[in-house]
């Protein structure tokens, strides 16, 4: 993420979850934009977009679940994980060979 960071790209995280580890890994990787405790990552991806003054089809998006979905299908870039629900699988534009935690991110 640093190298990509350093290329010029922006960073974010849409979560539904609101963990502190979460928060202090985000801080370690100086990501943009962190949104958490979000249940509808549609709108949160809507004002992720206006607020780095990006199209939503300049972006890509790293999702497993169908909570996904609605980004997923608007985003240039859909990625899942090979243990996403198998809805989301058929929704990604490319899936990794790595698991999400194991290196899927840098892959």
């Amino acid at each position: 993420l640093k190298m990509l960071q350093a290329s010029g790209v922006q960073t974010a995280i849409i979560t539904g979850r609101d963990a502190p580890s979460v928060g202090i890994r985000v801080k370690q990787l100086g990501i943009s934009y962190y949104f958490k405790g979000i249940h509808d990552k549609r709108a949160a991806y809507a004002q992720l977009c206006e607020q780095a003054g990006v199209e939503e089809h300049e972006c890509a998006f790293v999702g497993d679940d169908v909570v996904d979905l609605p980004v997923m299908v608007r985003c240039g870039l859909a990625v899942a994980v090979p243990e996403a629900h198998w809805f989301t699988l058929q929704y990604a534009h490319y899936v990794t060979r790595r698991s999400g935690g194991a290196g899927a991110v840098r892959e």
